[in-house]
Order: structure tokens, then sequence, then C-alpha cells
């Protein structure tokens, strides 16, 4: 065993809605440039576009550095002083990826992962991300360099992408939880919802193999999260069966609403197959799946494991960089769950109270150092640290110190645990050992540099997931100025 790691009981850490689509374009406004970028610039700058105006401005290609960079800067700017209408931003943003065309693609899996990591400045292990980012400037070049998924072109094209709407069938009445289980806190959503956010593949076993509910992050769904990475995986082995969430609005809406659809999932997979799941979480994933344990008490005595990649218990200091124009009031620029998950919000703080920063099943969190998105994210500071006062059993795995110089402790982005192959030997051995995932039993995977088993079009689909969540939080209307009111029952 490595020095870096410490005894579980101690909490050990391991050191180391589519977008609608574009307005018919009108005329230019008289005296506005007609070259496309600069014409896109000089108006925005000088407040004389409308929408019309605006699509148009932006021409049909483009697959130059410098111009994405030119674009996307001056309509974050536009966002953040006003000049485009927030009914107005989705479609310019959608207009904007629609007309960036990649000019290259990574052509092996290093090259991606040091190509998703440039695009936000991170090019040493050692350091954190620079704080100040343009997300949308980040999330074009991504896709200007070959970063792009099926899911993402489908939201390009303004076409809706893994339905909420899956028939599953209903629990029997004799099995019946839903609001009934003293104690809980009361579900706001109504049973049929939750029900259909949940996407059962094909060839899930009904207990054969253990449940394990597959729970994204902002801005992404669970099957457009973990396809290309985990979830694939986990669906070739003998003793796991994924099951994935799909949330409406893409998990930007209230995360105690998030919440609900983790806290009726494990539920349901429990009264449906007579075997405790486990659940895999992913960023935002993590926090709706410790509020369900903290609000919903009878949940924890019936799940086995929670494996949290990129994490964010504490929230990020970096919220405000997916929220262009919010820090100066502008209340038209960002979402919900978003605000829940600044550092220290009020959903954050009541979380965090009473216990909630410790674990209440073993859990096993896996994080890094260069998360793109979520910071501080090192040593026991980190937001991903967790700690274990229930002595339910918690490790955690801080990427760069378990893998000090090693490949798997490099440059990995907040997408990118989810292809590192320490992450996945943590959740297979989660998964297969009593307690949390151990890294003493994984260590040899910090020579790889992707999971077994994954190829570089997965490496790129995986990385295309920030370019889909920005997507999609530039599209959700109505933007709101403050976080949502905690519920009733969070009172403790």
């Amino acid at each position: 065993m490595r020095c870096y790691t410490f005894l579980a009981a101690a909490a050990p850490l391991v050191l180391a809605l589519p977008a609608p689509a574009p307005a018919p374009p009108l005329p230019l406004p008289q005296g506005v440039e007609t070259d496309p970028i600069m014409g896109l610039v000089s108006g925005l700058i000088n407040g004389v576009l409308n929408i019309g105006s605006l699509s148009s401005a932006v021409p049909d290609i483009i697959s130059d550095l410098g111009n994405v960079l030119d674009s996307a800067g001056v309509v974050t700017e536009a966002i953040a002083n006003g000049t485009i209408l927030g009914t107005d931003v989705p479609a310019v943003v959608q207009k904007l990826f629609q007309a960036v065309q990649p000019t290259a693609t990574p052509t092996s899996p290093q090259q991606a992962i040091t190509q998703a990591a440039g695009a936000f400045g991170i090019t040493s292990a050692n350091q954190s991300p620079p704080p100040e980012q343009d997300i949308l400037s980040n999330a074009l070049t991504l896709v200007l360099d070959g970063f792009t998924s099926s899911d993402l072109q489908a939201v390009i094209q303004g076409i809706t992408a893994n339905s909420a709407a899956n028939v599953n069938p209903p629990v029997p009445f004799f099995k019946t939880f839903y609001n009934t289980v003293s104690g809980n806190a009361p579900f706001d959503i109504a049973e049929s919802a939750l029900r259909a956010a949940i996407y059962i593949p094909p060839g899930f076993t009904w207990g054969v193999k253990q449940p394990v509910l597959m729970s994204p992050g902002t801005g992404a769904t669970g099957v457009g999260t973990f396809s290309s990475n985990i979830g694939k995986l986990l669906s070739g082995t003998s003793f796991a069966d994924p099951v994935y969430l799909n949330v409406p609005q893409n998990l930007l809406n209230d995360a105690q609403a998030n919440a609900e659809h983790v806290a009726y999932a494990l539920q349901y997979l429990y009264a449906m197959t007579s075997k405790k799941p486990a659940i895999v979480t992913w960023s935002q994933g993590s926090l709706n799946a410790q509020w369900a344990f903290k609000y919903w008490p009878s949940i924890p005595k019936i799940v086995t494991d929670h494996i949290a990649i990129s994490p964010d218990y504490h929230g990020t200091v970096l919220a405000y960089i997916l929220c262009p124009g919010f820090t100066t009031a502008n209340a038209i620029a960002c979402v919900p769950s978003v605000i829940q998950q600044e550092y220290n919000s009020n959903f954050i703080t009541k979380l965090r109270s009473n216990g909630g920063d410790s674990a209440y099943v073993p859990t096993t969190t896996v994080y890094s150092l260069t998360d793109e998105i979520v910071q501080p994210q090192e040593g026991t500071a980190a937001s991903g640290f967790l700690n274990d006062a229930r002595n339910v059993g918690v490790s955690n795995t801080f990427l760069q110190g378990a893998c000090l110089a090693e490949p798997a402790g490099l440059l990995y982005t907040h997408e990118g645990v989810l292809y590192n192959p320490v992450a996945y030997a943590l959740v297979v051995d989660a998964l297969q050992h009593p307690g949390p995932g151990s890294f003493s039993r994984v260590s040899g995977q910090c020579g790889a540099i992707v999971a077994p088993g994954l190829s570089l079009s997965d490496v790129i689909e995986t990385e295309a997931l920030i370019p889909l969540a920005v997507l999609n939080i530039f599209a959700y209307s109505p933007k709101v100025d403050s976080e949502p009111v905690l519920k009733a029952y969070a009172t403790h």
C-alpha cells in the first residue's frame, strides 16, 4: 500500500430544453459591416443587432480558431452587458455551434486528453486551471478540435436527445413507497414522471445482476454521460446492470427536484428487483445522491455503494464561468442548479450541515486537480472530499497524488475522470468488495491513461460532454438571478 492512503475509518484521502431554431434572418441594419465576424463584433459592441440580424451576422461556417474566439468572446460579453436579450441567447449560441466546423480530430487518446485540457488553459498536472475562463470559447474550441458526439449534434440541430419519457412497469401495490415511508421527505414530482425518467436498457436482468443507477451531472443525461465510459464497461460485466437517469431539463432545474429523481430511482430499482442497488454519479449527480440520502433516510439502508466521479460536495468557486453575466447581476444569465452549486450556496450549506459532509453509505470519491469546472479539488480541502463520521467506509482518491507523475495522474478534466483507468478500477473494486473502493487494490492502473476497453472515440465523446452541457445551459429558460428556496422539509 502506498504512503498516500489513510485508513477508511478516517475518511481516507489518496493523495496523489433543446435550443429553439433561429428566427429567419432579417436584413442587417444600415451601417453594420458585412464581413460576418467583424459585423457580429461591431454590431454587438454597438448594441444595434436584433435577433434576426444577429443570426445572419454569424457565418454559416467557422473553421478558424481566431474567428471562433472572437465570435464567442463578443457573444459572451453581449450576454453580460445585456446587448443580447435573454430570449435571444439560445438562438445566437445555437447558430455559433452550428457554424463551427471541426478542422481535425485527435488521432490518439493521449492527444485527445492533452487537447481537451488545453482548451481550458490546462498544461500542467501540478496546477489547477486558470480561474478566468470564457466557457463558450472553451466549448467551441473543443468542437473545432473535433470533440463531438451524437447527443451534441442532435442538440445543435434542435433535436431532443435521450428521452425522459420512458415506459417502465409500475411498482406493485404491495411494494409501493411513493410518499408512504415514514420519515422520508415528500415527493413533489408526480410518480409517473419520476418513473419515466429512468432508462432501463433492453438487456436489463431485473435482479440477476446488481442494478447500478448511473446519475449524470449538470447539463447532461445519464445515457449521454456514461454510455461512452463507465456505463459501456459495466454493461459487459457479469456483476453490474447499469440503469440511467435522464432527468428532464438535463439537471438544470432545482437540484432538490433533481434529487427526487435519484431518491425515487434507487427505491424503484430495489422494489422491482429485490436486490440492493449501487449508484455511480458524476458531478452534480453526487450532490443529488447525498441530498437524497440525507432527506430520505430509508434509502441508505438499501444502497450498497456510492461511487462519485468528480463530485462537488462543497460546490465550486468556478460556478460563475457557466453563467456569463451572472456576476454582474444580469438576471437572464444563470440556471437554478448552477447557482445552487456555488461554493457555500444555501443549498450546499444546508446539505453539509448536521453531518451532511459525511457519507451515508460506503462511498468512493475520485477527483482531479485539473478539473476545469469544480475547484478546489486538491487534498482534504477538495470539494470532492467526503468525511466518514458514520463509519460506513469512505475512500477519497485524489488522482494527481495517488498516481504521482504517472500517466493516470496527469491531465484529467472534470469529464476526463469518467474514462480514467484508476477511476473505473475503483468502481469495479467498490462493487465487488464490501465497503468503498480501495486504491491499494487498483494502484497498478496508474500506468494506463484510459480504462481498458475504451477507445479513442469513447474519449472524444466523453470530452464532448462539456460543449453539450454549455449548449444546454445557454439554451435553458427562464434564467434566474437567485437560487431556489430550500424545501420545507430541509430543516437539518
